[in-house]
């Protein structure tokens, strides 16, 4: 086995492991919101009514949405998920179409960036415990969340668009 193939080889279980342990982690977190609300809404969508935030900010989980989920276990999550697919694109890239290899970090470090504003805003507004507060924050709230869902599915495509590429010539050769 070429050195090529055992780097991608390790790059693609990196990636695997990253989204391993990102529904592990959601799984985590579904267990704290159970019973109290249908999901981690504030994450996961942009749907969601004022109201739903409100009676989150003032719930019994809030400290345990805050601490372990967001912090340190999202932290974790959003870590390995950028971190793995900006090290796999930019590779993969960087042979396939080595002009776009610039470009593979930038989806993956908007991901993170947007993610850990979010995780940052989310937490300070559940640890204020101000309802008022965090429904006036709520346009910034699903602001960052609509950039974090569309960089990471970038991202992703980034990821599929380049281990193909990779993929491609290695097979051509």
């Amino acid at each position: 086995m070429s050195r090529d193939v055992r780097i991608s080889a390790t790059l693609a279980c990196c990636v695997i492991g990253a989204f391993v342990l990102f529904f592990w982690a959601n799984h985590v977190a579904e267990d704290v919101f159970k019973n109290a609300f249908p999901s981690r809404f504030p994450e996961k969508g942009l749907l969601y009514p004022a109201k739903m935030l409100h009676d989150l900010v003032i719930s019994d989980i809030r400290t345990r949405y805050a601490v372990p989920i967001l912090f340190p276990l999202d932290l974790a999550v959003m870590l390995t998920l950028s971190a793995s697919m900006a090290a796999a694109s930019w590779y993969w890239l960087r042979q396939s179409h080595p002009r776009a290899a610039r470009f593979a970090l930038w989806f993956s470090g908007l991901y993170l960036a947007s993610d850990l504003i979010e995780d940052c805003l989310l937490t300070f507004l559940l640890a204020a415990g101000d309802p008022d507060r965090a429904v006036a924050m709520i346009w910034a709230l699903k602001t960052i969340t609509a950039v974090k869902l569309a960089t990471i599915t970038a991202a992703i495509a980034m990821v599929l668009f380049a281990f193909a590429g990779w993929l491609r010539r290695i097979t051509a050769a």
